[in-house]
């Protein structure tokens, strides 16, 4: 992260103060012992399986990315869904003018500017995808700290001690994922950070002002800042209010995919065309 350190920006983070309806702020405790990294693991992954239903958080953004070769910033409302593992629809919009729309489901991502034009894409898609869209949809949720730790194996993980946060390192796909984690209960993710097969910085993100979602619900983080370097873009979303919105579902008009990503799935999924004889 450049200029201020994660732990400056946890701090400045926190001192951002948002009021919702949920069950508590996350307690500070005593400094615990570090955890093999596969128990760090397993409680990461508990607190991300109580997301039974869909997510809404609100709040406000700001940043900047750039778009069609320009940096744009903006200041705006933002409104978050989220079903598990890759529903995804976050809408920034300053005035009720749409500013950014990020969306995803488990075949497909978008990314949507003011204009309303949209870039789409797979999760498989390579990097020559990162050139259009400068924040991939599935980033966010692994920026927000949903997606738990699921996609690395364990038993191949390398940790290190920094004082109170404990890290775990694993090789997962495109990245090696490294996550700080609080070592005072419940073992909260405070840190993430990405780095491509050559070791360079593709994301990363500090989380902040955990409070658990009412009834016994998941861990929630209410500040997130997240830059992307190679992409040259930035978001902090400082949420005033986590809840469930179990109406909407997957095949809710909050997860539909524009026309464009609709065009190229129905392109996918026709036949091959049977070859003369």
């Amino acid at each position: 992260m450049t200029g201020l350190g994660w732990r400056s920006a946890i701090v400045l983070a926190g001192s951002v103060l948002v009021v919702g309806c949920h069950g508590g702020s996350a307690p500070r405790g005593p400094i615990l012992p570090p955890l093999p990294p596969n128990e760090a693991v397993q409680i990461v992954n508990e607190n991300a399986g109580r997301i039974g239903a869909t997510l809404r958080a609100s709040g406000d953004v700001d940043g900047h990315m750039r778009v069609e070769g320009r940096k744009r910033s903006f200041h705006a409302d933002g409104v978050l869904f989220y079903l598990a593992p890759r529903y995804l629809r976050f809408d920034l919009k300053s005035l009720g003018q749409r500013r950014v729309l990020f969306g995803s489901n488990p075949g497909q991502f978008w990314f949507c500017n003011e204009e309303d034009t949209c870039q789409c894409g797979t999760h498989t898609s390579g990097d020559e995808v990162d050139t259009q869209v400068p924040v991939r949809p599935a980033e966010i949720i692994e920026a927000l700290g949903l997606a738990g730790m699921a996609d690395g194996a364990p038993a191949a993980a390398k940790d290190s001690i920094d004082g109170q946060y404990q890290k775990v390192a694993l090789a997962s796909g495109r990245f090696t994922k490294e996550y700080w984690l609080d070592r005072v209960s419940p073992r909260l993710i405070r840190r993430i950070v990405f780095r491509d097969r050559a070791g360079v910085v593709r994301m990363e993100s500090a989380l902040d002002d955990y409070r658990q979602l009412a009834g016994g619900g998941p861990w929630l983080p209410h500040t997130m800042t997240a830059d992307w370097p190679t992409t040259g873009a930035r978001l902090r979303f400082r949420i005033s209010k986590w809840s469930v919105a179990s109406e909407v579902g997957p095949g809710g008009p909050q997860f539909s995919p524009p026309a464009e990503c609709r065009e190229l799935t129905a392109l996918a999924q026709e036949p091959p065309a049977a070859s003369a004889r």
